[in-house]
């Protein structure tokens, strides 16, 4: 999770892969992790430190379990897991600031590109949270027909 304004970041939440490079590529003050695995976060560890990051706090643990015992709200939510991260909307939603953006991915066709916007305002509505969808992007392609999505969300 990151946190501050879009040109310089306070604080992000983001997945294994992204932190060292926000750390080495943003202006964010601090960047904080959560991973499961075990190897990944040993190995992520490694990392921030062979780069010398200093930003970045990373938890190791199930985001579920991990997620509620962070005081912090963050200016940026990055959900890259587009399997399965709308399990995971109802815990990274109220992590994010007031103002602040929420980056989600899913996995679908084409004509359901729509579902994603749904299941964030969903979970939004159930939350309490109002949200204005800023965009919907085709990021890549998962199979045939099927496509990972990245919708930016604004979360008031």
């Amino acid at each position: 999770m990151v946190s501050g304004s879009s040109s310089t970041w306070k604080r992000c939440i983001s997945p294994p892969g992204y932190r060292q490079s926000l750390a080495k590529n943003t202006k964010a003050r601090q960047i904080t992790g959560v991973e499961i695995n075990p190897i990944a976060h040993k190995y992520t560890l490694e990392n921030i430190e062979l780069n010398k990051a200093t930003n970045v706090k990373l938890y190791h643990g199930d985001v579920r379990l991990v997620l509620p015992t962070i005081k912090d709200t963050f200016d940026r939510v990055l959900m890259p897991l587009p399997k399965t991260g709308s399990k995971f909307l109802d815990v990274a939603i109220p992590k994010v600031k007031k103002g602040g953006t929420l980056h989600f991915y899913d996995f679908l066709q084409e004509d359901e590109f729509h579902l994603a916007s749904e299941k964030i305002l969903s979970t939004c509505k159930k939350l309490g949270r109002v949200t204005d969808i800023l965009r919907t992007v085709k990021c890549g392609q998962y199979g045939p027909g099927k496509f990972r999505v990245c919708v930016d969300v604004k979360i008031k």
